[in-house]
């Protein structure tokens, strides 16, 4: 898969062929996990790292002016967007590798404790929940503090999600920005620029559902791939009555519960294919 996804980017760059031909390497790098006979979990992380892969390409082959060889390559397989990289000295971020530090026990503990309440459903999803944040919080914990030991600086990466005052402030200024600006810039934009920006926020919400059934999918099957994408099909549908509703305009307090609300009681169809991908 590696050597698949470098050839991806060593050809996607200069005339229109190279580009398309890049992206035909792509999908089959979408596709490989398919043919992996492994266990579930192997299966969904590959497939996972061969869409967002694929993703990569896709940036280079709308990339106005082509990198270098040398950063293509380092471009795919960089899980941050290595243009927005600003290079000072190497330090060691004490408050980045911390946060990884507290989140990863409580992460595991509230694994272990899932794994031991399959009888007891409310209790299991609402542990799962906890572990779906908790590694949330220990991976930006953790790049962010690898970034700063290569003497890098990265615009945020995940912005402590529970603070968020609506789900518009949920989803596209705190949870996973390195996906949240992919979604932007290829989905979003392109029709808000047309002056569509509620079917680009669709799309987006779309793309993130296919993104997350696809690797569940290939994990775990089709159910639990319908499972985690309706997740994000609800998200899409709740954060558009947000407008209408005026949820900018509640009260501290209330915006803040709706949001947990609206991310929390769905969450089940989440958490549970996470969960037994995990304990695979």
């Amino acid at each position: 898969m590696l050597a698949l996804l470098l050839l991806s980017a060593l050809v996607t760059a200069g005339p229109l062929w190279r580009r398309q031909l890049g992206l035909v390497l792509a999908a089959l790098l979408v596709l490989w996990p398919l043919a992996i006979d492994g266990g579930p979990l192997l299966r969904g992380l590959l497939a996972l790292v061969g869409f967002w892969g694929a993703a990569r390409v896709l940036d280079l082959a709308r990339m106005p002016s082509p990198l270098s060889p040398v950063q293509r390559a380092i471009f795919v397989v960089a899980l941050v967007d290595t243009r927005n990289l600003t290079w000072s000295h190497p330090r060691v971020d004490l408050g980045a590798f911390t946060k990884t530090a507290v989140w990863v026990p409580i992460g595991l503990a509230a694994l272990w404790a899932a794994a031991r309440c399959s009888d007891q459903l409310p209790l299991r999803w609402a542990l799962g929940a906890l572990v779906v944040y908790a590694l949330g919080e220990a991976l930006e914990g953790l790049l962010r503090g690898i970034i700063g030991l290569l003497g890098a600086e990265t615009p945020p990466l995940h912005r402590d999600p529970i603070v968020s005052r609506s789900l518009r402030e949920f989803w596209g200024e705190r949870w996973n920005l390195v996906v949240n600006r992919w979604l932007r810039t290829h989905c979003y934009l392109p029709l808000a620029r047309r002056r569509r920006p509620a079917l680009g926020l669709g799309l987006a919400f779309l793309a993130s559902a296919a993104l997350h059934a696809w690797f569940i999918g290939v994990a775990l099957g089709p159910a639990m791939a319908a499972s985690i994408g309706l997740y994000f099909v609800i998200q899409g549908l709740l954060l558009a009555l947000e407008g209408p509703l005026g949820v900018a305009r509640w009260p501290e307090p209330v915006g803040r519960a709706w949001m947990l609300a609206c991310t929390l009681l769905p969450s089940p169809l989440i958490v549970e294919p996470i969960l037994r991908l995990v304990e695979h």
